[in-house]
């Protein structure tokens, strides 16, 4: 499906042709960061196209200036190619952005793709048509997306990716170093509450590559405790939402003694109703989760076996995505590389400034924007052939 919002905030819908549903997500990837700005680029702007692009990454801080240089010769405003909207934390990146582009009086689309790849890369097609100047895509299927989004950055638009290339500006996450933040706190938590032993249930994402080494970190953090036993390691199936119920009902008639739970938000809180459904205390386990979803945040808040979840503020990342797509369109230097941090909520003083900061971005990312984010390195409109070419920045 597409929306059209023109400045004035009017939508107008069509339909794309739905083609073969194929199961693919979304999310962001582990990245490093350590190389020089612009390492490998051209010295100016492609006559044609955008040309190789660069592999290595940006290490400096990103400094914002409002000198402005060449702009691109577009005039179809934002856009968000989505892949779902049906969860909140995705809905908001779109959602952001529009508002974003709103406050900067630019038209702004939104398509949602429902995991069909062929309708995603029609969709990208019809953006680009349609002249958009900058727009933030959601993996559906790398490999399909990537010739279209190099047209389209060929046209001189920004295109900001979760994770590959070819981007104008990846946005990624440091999908390690989440794991260590979780596994630190499970750790903490049997230590202090369990005197070092737990068993212990994972719902992974292992068939997302981008998504995996957070649960690496995770296991190699536990795998070091000696009083931890991982008894259920469970890929979560992402398309069926019971998948989490069965599952955890499964693994409870095997190992009923469970005392700790560690997944994405959604799985986390599948496998809680299949606890108290099979007449288990829920408050003698332990449930971490990430993403922050809201009935996630409540449980924390109100206390109890929720103990944390881990979140990355996709509000101000869609935000962040129309500031610096209208900048962009104005020829002004942006961001090369933005690493999305990941925030512990396991308090209600930390989730009530979360959620302050998801309904309201815009302070967000002026007041609190290296909370959430690290942008990195600089490029604009005249030096577009410095974009990242490989396909994860890793």
């Amino acid at each position: 499906m597409m929306r059209s919002r023109n400045a004035d905030g009017r939508v107008a819908r069509r339909t794309l042709v739905p083609a073969v549903l194929i199961g693919a997500m979304f999310f962001a990837a582990g990245c490093s960061v350590d190389a020089a700005p612009g390492a490998g680029g051209g010295d100016g702007p492609a006559d044609s196209g955008v040309g190789d692009g660069v592999s290595e990454r940006p290490s400096e801080p990103f400094v914002p200036s409002d000198e402005t240089g060449e702009a691109p010769p577009l005039d179809g405003g934002l856009a968000a190619a989505m892949n779902v909207v049906n969860v909140e934390v995705f809905a908001a990146t779109s959602r952001a952005m529009g508002e974003a582009a709103d406050e900067a009086g630019l038209a702004f689309t939104e398509t949602v793709a429902d995991n069909d790849p062929a309708r995603n890369v029609d969709q990208l097609r019809s953006l680009q048509n349609q002249g958009v100047g900058a727009m933030f895509v959601w993996d559906v299927d790398v490999a399909a997306q990537r010739p279209v989004v190099r047209d389209i950055m060929d046209t001189g638009a920004a295109v900001f990716t979760l994770s590959s290339g070819p981007s104008t500006m990846p946005m990624v996450a440091n999908q390690e170093q989440i794991g260590e933040q979780i596994a630190a706190a499970v750790t903490d938590y049997v230590d202090t509450d369990l005197g070092g032993e737990a068993n212990v249930v994972i719902f992974n994402l292992d068939s997302l590559p981008n998504i995996k080494p957070r649960f690496d970190a995770i296991r190699d953090v536990l795998a070091e405790q000696e009083g931890v036993e991982v008894v259920a390691d469970v890929l979560w199936d992402t398309g069926d939402p019971d998948s989490g119920f069965t599952s955890m009902s499964t693994v409870l008639q095997a190992n009923p003694d469970i005392d700790v739970v560690i997944g994405p938000d959604p799985v986390v809180l599948s496998a809680m109703s299949a606890v108290e459904a099979g007449g288990f205390d829920v408050n003698a386990m332990a449930f971490f989760g990430s993403d922050g979803e809201p009935q996630a945040l409540e449980m924390i808040a109100a206390g109890g076996p929720y103990k944390a979840t881990y979140a990355f503020n996709f509000s101000v990342v869609g935000y962040a995505a129309g500031v610096w797509g209208a900048d962009w369109l104005e020829g002004k230097t942006i961001p090369s590389l933005t690493i999305i941090n990941a925030v512990q909520l396991d308090s209600p003083e930390a989730i009530e400034q979360y959620n302050a900061d998801v309904a309201d971005p815009a302070t967000a990312f002026d007041e609190r924007l290296d909370t959430y984010l690290q942008p990195l390195g600089g490029i604009s409109y005249e030096t577009r052939q410095d974009y990242w070419n490989e396909t994860n920045p890793q």
